[in-house]
């Protein structure tokens, strides 16, 4: 029911004095489901938006990981949730990549979620383990195409921005065994113990490790080089055509009143543009980016479409 058919629902009862369901949401808690581990870039996000947002709001906002699938697990959860504004859900590129990857899925990204607004762009970054006799992107590449050691690449999950990488640059001719798990976090600290040789992840979970030397980067995916890291090449300096821009953003179930998913969209964008906020971003390495639903809702159409061409031109099968 659109505001306008309730406002006059409204009057012909007399409550016309009554106040809009935005105004007097929330009544209860609001949860963000985040559909990877604790640790990494969702992660992070989502917990600084939830703090902030439930100071505004007057109620707390407990975060949900739903890790698994590839995201999958996480995404189906939010898509089959009640659509009254009590579930957020925190993506990036997995929701547009499946739908060329996993058959069969239980949702339909643009059909079952509602774009509330774009969060963040970030990077990707290739991390090694110190111990790699690797010093260059170039190097890496050298020593993978050697064929010792096996290059073991984790990421941050099946269909994550890292996987697709490692994709592109094995249809390249650089071969890399790809390691999938259940987020960023998990998958930079098994770099830094040095069981496997190195992984792509979002720049804010791998920056920590890289700044205390426990990681060494080496390329970035993104088109053009991170302002957070200048001296970190983009891998299409070396391989052409190897390009991930990452993206994090929120998204209802779809059917949410647009009266209530305006009031979220006002608070979150609120948040977001909170100096504190701000310089906690710039220090993590995102770039803050907001935005009306009508701009995600765009991304998203474009990414699905993208990723589709991508998986087809590479050929990617899931194990």
């Amino acid at each position: 029911m659109t505001i306008k058919r309730r406002a006059a629902l409204a009057a012909s009862l007399g409550l016309g004095t009554m106040p809009a369901l935005g105004q007097s949401f929330p009544t209860r808690p609001i949860r963000i489901i985040v559909p990877s581990a604790p640790g990494g870039s969702l992660d992070i996000l989502a917990r600084l938006v939830a703090r902030h947002l439930g100071e505004r709001l007057g109620w707390q906002v407990p975060v949900e990981n739903r890790s698994g699938g590839g995201g999958n697990i996480g995404f189906d959860a939010a898509a089959k949730s009640h659509p009254d504004g009590y579930t957020i859900l925190i993506a990036s590129e997995p929701l547009t990549v499946n739908p060329s990857l996993f058959p069969n899925l239980p949702f339909d990204p643009l059909r079952d979620l509602q774009p509330l607004t774009m969060i963040a762009t970030l990077s990707q970054v290739l991390v090694v383990k110190p111990a790699l006799p690797a010093r260059s992107f170039a190097e890496f590449i050298a020593l993978a195409k050697s064929g010792r050691p096996t290059m073991n690449i984790g990421s941050a999950g099946t269909a994550s921005p890292g996987h697709m990488a490692v994709a592109q640059l094995a249809h390249a001719g650089v071969p890399l065994t790809h390691v999938p798990y259940r987020g960023g976090g998990p998958a930079v600290q098994d770099v830094v113990a040095g069981n496997i040789e190195g992984g792509i992840m979002t720049l804010p979970a791998a920056l920590p490790f890289i700044r205390e030397g426990q990681a060494r980067a080496l390329a970035v995916t993104s088109a053009e080089r991170s302002p957070f890291a200048p001296d970190v090449p983009t891998m299409a300096e070396v391989v052409p055509g190897v390009v991930v821009d990452s993206w994090q953003a929120f998204l209802l179930p779809a059917g949410v009143p647009a009266d209530i998913a305006g009031r979220l969209h006002t608070e979150i964008t609120a948040v977001i543009a909170l100096p504190a906020v701000q310089q906690f971003l710039r220090e993590q390495a995102f770039v803050a980016v907001g935005g009306t639903p009508e701009a995600l809702g765009a991304v998203l159409r474009a990414e699905v479409l993208k990723w589709r061409r991508v998986v087809q031109e590479t050929g990617l099968r899931l194990n």
